[in-house]
């Protein structure tokens, strides 16, 4: 009897540890079978952000040497708090005066607090170069995806303008070893691995220059940016910061945020400070996609003006000089085309794809620039409508061959036709 007894307590063992085996077979089946079906969903909908922008500051030159990028970053800082929810990304390239390079991430989490956050150090290089700036471009948006895309570029600038250095218009400048500006050309390049842009802010001097703008057309949806010398603090970010992640019109809300700041502290430059700017600012939107439409329509009054066939030089006298203090180099654009069209319909047309392509501007009476030497005046801005352009007139043989041969808008415009 106690036989069959040790037997069945055997049999129960055994069919009792079979059961628990597949018991937990079947457990580790359905947890493998719900982690691939969590891999599976990541994989379709990956979690990219709202929208990422990226700032990139060329500041080894003389604005990083007074510390402007600095203080920019932590208006920055200050400005993301501002902004709604957390899936947003602020990537800042911060190239400062003879600093080491990086790209920082700034985070604002649940809290509302923001923290800085190191994606990459750089050794020492040139951050004006093209291969710097694709590597920059390359890492940023590869590591933040997001539904969309805004960039700015904080540095000097100087429009299309011929440089030695190389030896085309630039924009940004690094002083490290040397003296290095980059081109419109390489810029344009530079872009091509980055994705296409909902918006492109210059905070730099001259860049709202037809030329520029007209070669980076197919780079970003709007331009926003000034004809002429920006203040000297450059954009307010703790206002701007917050616009630059709004969902209707960033491009308007950025461009009204730079705006009205220095609108409400102008003073016609009486008490004029870094740290107290009174001396007025100019800004205006373009919007990418009418520009060629503009190019046809600049075309259409040249041809239908007769002292342009006959490649008369144009009076400049009463068009609104953006540089006046300098070189001369920038003419405000409607008023030029005013001053030299002859035939109402034609201008007519003009003034309606201007009007499509500048959706946005605003200026101060008068704005404070500067001579070579760095000290300045207030100018008048009557006639502002928001982009500028270059006008032949032979003062500068070596510049006026460069711009015929290398500036897309002279040919797109019909001025080629126009001018031997």
């Amino acid at each position: 009897m106690w036989f069959a007894s040790l037997i069945f307590l055997y049999l129960s063992f055994v069919i009792n540890l079979k059961l628990m085996k597949k018991i937990k077979i079947l457990s580790l089946f359905v947890c493998l079978i719900a982690l691939l079906a969590a891999c599976e969903d990541e994989d379709i909908t990956p979690s990219y952000g709202a929208r990422t922008v990226l700032v990139y500051i060329a500041g080894n030159n003389s604005l990083g040497q007074s510390d402007f990028d600095s203080k920019d970053v932590s208006e920055m800082i200050e400005g993301m708090k501002g902004t709604g929810g957390t899936t947003n990304n602020l990537l800042v390239y911060f190239a400062g005066y003879k600093k080491t390079a990086k790209l920082i991430r700034l985070i604002k989490n649940g809290k509302g607090e923001v923290k800085q956050e190191t994606v990459m150090s750089y050794d020492k290089h040139n951050s004006v170069s093209l291969d710097v700036m694709k590597d920059v471009f390359r890492t940023a948006f590869s590591n933040y995806p997001a539904k969309s895309y805004g960039i700015v570029f904080w540095s000097h600038g100087d429009g299309w303008l011929h440089y030695q250095n190389p030896s085309t218009r630039w924009w940004g400048q690094d002083t490290s070893d040397g003296d290095y500006r980059m081109n419109i050309s390489d810029l344009h390049e530079a872009l091509s691995v980055a994705p296409h842009f909902d918006f492109m802010l210059f905070d730099a001097c001259y860049m709202q220059s037809v030329e520029v703008i007209y070669q980076l057309r197919d780079r970003t949806d709007y331009f926003i940016g000034s004809p002429t010398e920006i203040p000297g603090p450059g954009a307010p970010y703790e206002a701007v910061v917050p616009a630059l992640f709004s969902q209707d019109k960033p491009e308007i809300n950025i461009a009204e945020s730079y705006y009205t700041v220095y609108a409400e502290k102008y003073n016609n430059g009486i008490g004029i400070s870094n740290e107290n700017w009174t001396g007025g600012v100019s800004v205006s939107v373009v919007k990418s996609s009418e520009l060629p439409a503009l190019a046809t329509a600049t075309k259409g009054v040249l041809q239908t003006a007769a002292s342009m066939q006959q490649r008369a030089n144009i009076d400049i006298t009463g068009i609104l000089c953006y540089d006046p203090l300098r070189s001369k180099n920038y003419h405000d654009l409607m008023g030029l085309m005013k001053k030299i069209q002859e035939n109402q319909q034609a201008f007519d047309n003009y003034a309606h794809a201007y009007q499509n392509a500048v959706v946005w501007k605003n200026t101060t009476d008068n704005n404070y620039c500067t001579y070579p030497s760095g000290y300045g005046e207030m100018v008048s801005m009557n006639g502002f409508e928001g982009l500028s352009t270059y006008i032949l007139r032979g003062n500068d043989v070596k510049q006026d061959a460069y711009y015929r041969q290398s500036v897309e808008w002279y040919s797109a415009a019909g001025w080629a036709d126009v001018y031997w």
